[in-house]
């Protein structure tokens, strides 16, 4: 019984804590529905792991994120706003709470989580995934500005930022990627044209990033299977997303070229350009993005200098780094980037939020983010802790297919957190995959029924 509560609790808070948005008509924080989500399902889990701890059998990896918690609590204690170390800064709420509710997730995932029936997981993963997925394809086409954040961000579904959307997709692509070509799955292939739609129209360079990667993964365990099939079902999949790329890249430009031409010499040509001008944007975003691309590379060869590239981060990076030496042993405080900058780094902060007219509340990385907040000493057992899990799987995930999916999805995580920031709607997804993969009940249903 405490299982299946435990099982629901998690679904629930997770689900909820990604499609909850508050429209700021409202109320003026939009992600306030999801903080209370996440906390008061984490304070549950919290409750039932005390009531069931006699069965908790913790093995190095379990330890390892305790140690890390103590370490974040650490850095609460000695932070220079507590307050904001305990909840979070306003609209980000990663504070010591929430990472508490985090570790509670790992926890219950690895301990707890199981579903008698398979498909009925699978079924809620699948509503939820398209409802996400075609809320982030009708915002690339509408704008209605009283149901705003969900609207008029751009494409960002329920996670009101297009990077946040893009770290959603690099959790959920893969894992519908390998289900269709693995298992023939329709609904993951249909998951899979609508998250790649979205992947490219985000224009979430990480997210892209971490999709190149995950298919060199999958490139090499196809050589390794050496399966028809499998070559028919990855074949179907690139020719879907070739003609979705062409169509968000180009807008099929030379085909309406084309056709253009042809009406103009019948005089019946439509009035294209006038069409045009409604549609938004008028210039794909995906190719927006690379086009600004070429530009940082263009001026960082100009300027002999590379500190305006990847939309200034590495600028970000150079001041965090500065702050990390200034408190290398338990950071600045939980959540408090933008304080500990303002007063390490004064200088350099005050000339970037003069010329770009924002704060730096994350460091847009999320293992220097994790050093310069909480403390060097905590990145390192937070590493460690990823490397546990990670590199034993490594030796058998090209010849177990479910231990490859996860194994894959993690990482492909974990590369674009190296240019994105953790995020309360995304990282409860990441904790709990962190938790699956020792999770034998859980991952024997899957195989046994494969």
């Amino acid at each position: 019984m405490k299982q299946k509560i435990i099982t629901i609790i998690v679904t629930v808070m997770t689900i909820l804590g990604a499609i909850l948005i508050m429209p700021t008509k409202f109320y003026n924080d939009s992600y306030i529905l999801k903080v209370w989500t996440l906390l008061m399902g984490g304070a549950l889990l919290l409750f039932l792991i005390f009531l069931n701890y006699k069965e908790l059998k913790l093995d190095s990896k379990d330890y390892l994120v305790l140690i890390f918690l103590f370490l974040v609590f650490l850095s609460t204690l000695f932070s220079i706003h507590i307050k904001t170390s305990i909840w979070g800064r306003r609209t980000r709420y990663e504070g010591l709470l929430m990472f508490a509710t985090y570790v509670c997730l790992y926890l219950c995932a690895k301990k707890f989580y199981y579903f008698k029936n398979k498909n009925v997981l699978l079924n809620i993963l699948f509503v939820f995934c398209m409802f996400i997925g075609i809320l982030g394809i009708l915002q690339r086409y509408l704008e209605y500005l009283k149901l705003y954040p969900i609207f008029n961000r751009g494409v960002c579904a329920t996670f009101g930022n297009n990077n946040f959307f893009g770290s959603f997709i690099t959790i959920v692509l893969p894992i519908s990627i390998c289900s269709f070509i693995f298992y023939r799955s329709k609904r993951a292939f249909i998951i899979s044209l609508v998250m790649f739609f979205n992947l490219i129209s985000c224009a979430t360079r990480s997210a892209w990033l971490a999709f190149v990667l995950g298919t060199l993964l999958f490139i090499v365990i196809l050589i390794k299977e050496k399966n028809k099939k499998f070559y028919l079902r990855s074949f179907i999949l690139l020719i879907c997303f070739a003609i979705i790329s062409t169509y968000l890249f180009t807008n099929f430009d030379f085909i309406k070229a084309k056709f253009k031409t042809e009406n103009q010499q019948t005089n019946t040509t439509t009035n294209t350009t006038s069409k045009n001008k409604t549609k938004k944007p008028q210039i794909p975003e995906a190719q927006k993005r690379i086009e600004d691309t070429k530009k940082e590379i263009t001026k960082a060869q100009e300027t002999n200098s590379i500190d305006r590239m990847a939309s200034g981060r590495i600028e970000i990076w150079k001041m965090t780094l500065k702050l990390i030496s200034k408190k290398p042993l338990f950071g600045c405080g939980t959540d408090n980037l933008w304080i500990g900058l303002t007063a390490y780094c004064n200088q350099e902060i005050v000339a970037y939020s003069q010329r770009t007219k924002t704060d730096i509340d994350k460091a847009h990385n999320e293992f220097l983010h994790i050093a310069a907040t909480n403390g060097i000493p905590a990145l390192i057992v937070y590493m460690v802790f990823l490397g546990l899990i990670i590199f034993p799987k490594m030796k058998t995930m090209f010849k177990d297919k479910i231990t490859f999916i996860l194994i894959t999805t993690i990482i492909c995580y974990l590369a674009q957190a190296f240019f994105n920031i953790s995020t309360i709607g995304v990282a409860p997804f990441f904790w709990i995959l962190l938790g699956i993969v020792d999770n034998k009940e859980f991952l024997n249903k899957f195989a046994l029924e494969e």
